[in-house]
């Protein structure tokens, strides 16, 4: 077996590291400093307590951001290319502005305690905002070899927690409503205070207090007072003595202080800010291009229930936006309106940016003039994407899709996407002409279509839903072909019909009532034939089927709650196909007669729990997720299209797609075989991890190389035994060995914040089918066997993040 493509893509590797290598040993770090200068290596933050703290990591996470004075950037945290560079070229650089420094180089940081003394500060005052009023900070440096180890011992304390909450209003209407939403209020006795709690108190009254007409409130109207003398210690008024006693024993105890926190709303400086106003007029500008606009009178004008419209071009129906504005003539001003109509309107997808502008009317007290600036965007977009994979026996594959989106399709704001894909797997021979060596294995292209509308299309009334949350209606339909040269070819034809909606800024809900596909095998080769008579399973998941159904999907992303800091993310899913077809039975057999091929029946179940854990310089990625599959009626397996499969570059990336499993399933006969079935399953779990880091910028910033280390586990399995497939089927006695793990490294190059190309290199190192050492396999890893390359090391090359 020849081994020239993984030998040279070895040679690539250490030619790339011998160059790393190069520039870092060539060039000792300090080697430009004098003799007081230290080279800041590394900064450390301690933490300490004799009591637990809430919220440990999070904090010092945060705390390690807020020092002034970072090291220079390092690789793997052994050497850094960028400082090696500058004291390469010392002579260039040396005399240069930090402004006028290329990215590809770092001056030394040197060391200075003033900035360590405004670090503390920050800490300090950090620490402050969190409840910690009495924290201790000590900051101190070891030198070691011209190298400066800095440490910021914290001791934070004890926070306080809230004892009472006062709420001091001097208008009584206004009273009223803080006190009709003060169940929502973040200040609850004994929680933990933070003057956070503080700012979101202010910004959810000021919201309730302008949903109900008060244009003019601010947050400047509220104000808080923080009183931190905890007046328990003296209850006792007849005994001041036993009071002044508790006060100075109350550090030793270990419950924590309290304080009380007054809310303050008053009248400030604006005398209006308790005028309730009303919505005189809206006014709408679709295609608005500058403030001439505003007073054009050759623009096209409509009006719809009160509510003008100005156009130049009648770029969009007005009744579509008519629809997703919810300010009307005559109603109260309110906040929440104002922010829903502007998210609303973005939805749409059509415009570039939107802009809500009020003003007084002058002839109406206490009305306001509402303009709606709409500026439009691009109507038509393109989009590709490609992935190569390569594996074990030099199996190779690359895929290439091309997107084209109409964002306002018949003018209506509707999402028309036509998508056309294809690509090719191929493997690779012995032979000395290395480009005739490789033999396509698998051909596959498709075309899909969908459109999407901004409304809620269906026999019955709008009016069941909440306005704000009406849902989309998206219609699809595509036809894909796989075609495998040696077996088959397999036509996938299909249609839906969806419904998407969000219940709210995290959770978001989608449900087919209608979903179709027909799947039929035009050709399939005597050997595919021959195969399948020897394998129930495989005849079973191969059939031609048609399969209509309904699937509901429930997703929770917090991603822009949390601000993208240890954040997390849910997907749930539920699919049922066949019932409906069972209960009409004479349909069923209809179909049956009429398209020579049987009805699915199944139920699908699926799930993907990721968390985001966010640390100042990197994020470790986590997720775990798979499904299951249960036939039922008619069908003994989920069919093809349906089934599960495993490997791949958003799977388990020690493997190729779709060669792994079932369970512990090995086939002896097909080991050098690149030309195999799939391997595809019922029921599969899996969780990932992955480390993501910087590495360096590249091309002036416009390109930044990440890195990442990342593991795999889990498997396929069968619902049931099939005696083609031995150890397939899922059991609990034999989970554990069931488990596949691979681990590996990657590069990102995210390409101007619009494209990311990941490259990733894996290895099994625990294989289900190896039954000695429980199947782990780390002591037969050999790099520099060709054989042990050629059979384990699996290279990936796809767009975008695996999760």
């Amino acid at each position: 077996m020849s081994n020239g493509l993984f030998d040279k893509r070895c040679n690539v590797f250490h030619i790339l590291l011998a160059a790393v290598l190069y520039i870092s040993s060539g060039c000792h770090s300090t080697r430009n400093l004098t003799e007081h200068q230290y080279l800041l290596r590394k900064n450390k933050v301690e933490l300490k307590s004799d009591k637990p703290i809430t919220n440990k990591g999070e904090i010092k996470d945060n705390l390690t951001r807020l020092i002034v004075q970072k090291p220079n950037t390092y690789f793997f945290s052994m050497f850094s290319i960028k400082l090696s560079l500058y004291n390469k070229h010392y002579e260039k650089w040396h005399n240069t502005p930090d402004a006028l420094l290329p990215k590809s180089v770092e001056r030394p940081v040197i060391i200075d305690t003033a900035m360590m003394q405004r670090s503390v500060q920050n800490m300090k005052n950090y620490l402050f905002n969190q409840g910690y009023f009495y924290a201790k900070i000590k900051d101190t440096f070891k030198i070691k070899k011209h190298k400066a180890y800095a440490t910021y011992i914290v001791q934070p304390g004890k926070n306080y927690t809230i004892n009472k909450v006062n709420y001091d209003i001097d208008d009584s209407n206004v009273a009223r409503i803080v006190q009709k939403v003060s169940d929502e209020s973040a200040l609850v006795k004994d929680k933990e205070f933070t003057y956070s709690l503080t700012d979101e108190e202010r910004s959810r009254i000021t919201g309730a207090v302008r949903n109900s007409g008060y244009y003019k409130f601010t947050q400047e109207n509220v104000t808080f007072k923080i009183d931190t003398f905890d007046k328990t210690l003296f209850k006792n008024i007849e005994s001041p003595f036993e009071g002044a006693v508790n006060f100075i024993s109350t550090p030793k105890k270990s419950k924590k202080p309290t304080l009380d926190i007054d809310v303050i709303i008053r009248l400030a400086d604006d005398t209006t800010a308790y005028t309730k106003y009303t919505i005189n007029s809206v006014h709408v500008y679709p295609d608005y291009n500058n403030t001439a606009d505003l007073k054009d009178s050759q623009m096209i004008k409509k009006t719809i229930h009160n509510m003008d419209f100005s156009y130049h071009n009648e770029y969009v129906h007005p009744n579509v936006l008519y629809k997703h504005i919810y300010l009307f003539p005559g109603n109260l001003y309110s906040q929440e309106d104002d922010d829903k109509t502007h998210v609303k309107l973005n939805e749409l997808g059509i415009f570039q940016y939107i802009n809500l502008r009020f003003r007084e009317n002058p002839l109406k007290k206490h009305t306001l003039d509402c303009n709606i600036l709409l500026n439009q965007t691009k109507k038509h977009d393109f989009s590709t994407n490609y992935e190569i994979s390569s594996g074990s026996t030099y199996s190779l594959g690359n895929s290439v899709g091309v997107n084209y989106r109409d964002k306002n399709f018949l003018k209506g704001a509707n999402l028309l996407t036509i998508g056309v894909n294809g690509g090719v797997e191929l493997g690779y021979t012995n032979g000395s002409d290395f480009v005739k060596n490789f033999d396509i294995l698998t051909k596959y292209y498709g075309i899909n279509a969908s459109i999407d509308f901004p409304k809620f299309l269906a026999p019955v009334a709008s009016s069941l839903f909440d306005n704000s949350n009406l849902p989309h209606t998206i219609i699809g339909a595509g036809e894909n072909v796989i075609d495998r040269v040696d077996y088959f070819t397999l036509v996938n034809t299909s249609a839906n019909f969806t419904y998407s909606w969000h219940q709210t800024q995290t959770i978001t809900w989608a449900f087919s009532p209608v979903f179709i596909n027909i799947i039929r095998l035009p050709i399939e080769t005597d050997s595919f034939k021959n195969v399948l008579s020897n394998n129930e399973y495989l005849k079973n998941s191969y059939k031609q089927n048609f399969i209509e159904g309904e699937n509901l999907t429930f997703t929770y992303d917090n991603i822009i709650k949390k601000r993208g800091i240890n954040y997390s993310y849910l997907k749930l899913g539920l699919e049922e196909a066949g019932a409906a077809l069972g209960v009409v039975n004479q349909l069923g057999v209809a179909l049956n007669d009429l398209y020579k091929i049987q009805y699915a029946q199944y139920v699908k179940f699926d799930f993907d729990a990721r968390h985001y854990f966010t640390f100042p310089h990197s994020v470790l990625a986590m997720r775990f997720y798979g499904g299951v599959g249960i036939p039922y009626g008619q069908s003994s397996t989920l069919p093809y299209i349906k089934q599960y499969f495993a490997g791949g570059p958003y799977s388990l990336r020690g493997w190729r797609i779709r060669t792994l499993g079932p369970g512990s399933f090995y086939d002896i006969n097909n080991i050098n075989n690149v030309n195999q079935i799939d391997r595809t399953g019922d029921i599969k779990l899996e969780y990932n991890a992955e480390y993501r880091f910087p590495i360096a910028p590249l091309f002036a910033g416009a390109v930044k190389m990440n890195g990442a280390f990342f593991a795999d586990a889990g498997n396929i399995w069968l619902a049931q035994k099939d005696t083609s497939y031995a150890g397939g089927e899922f059991r609990l006695s034999t989970l554990s060995q069931d488990i596949a793990v691979d681990f590996g490294a990657g590069t990102r190059f995210d390409i101007a914040s619009f494209l990311t190309l990941r490259v990733d290199v894996a290895i099994p190192v625990r294989k289900p089918y190896v039954h000695t050492n429980s199947g782990w396999v780390f002591n037969q890893i050999d790099f520099y066997n060709s054989t042990w390359r050629a059979n384990n090391i699996v290279f990936n090359v796809s767009i975008g993040y695996p999760f």
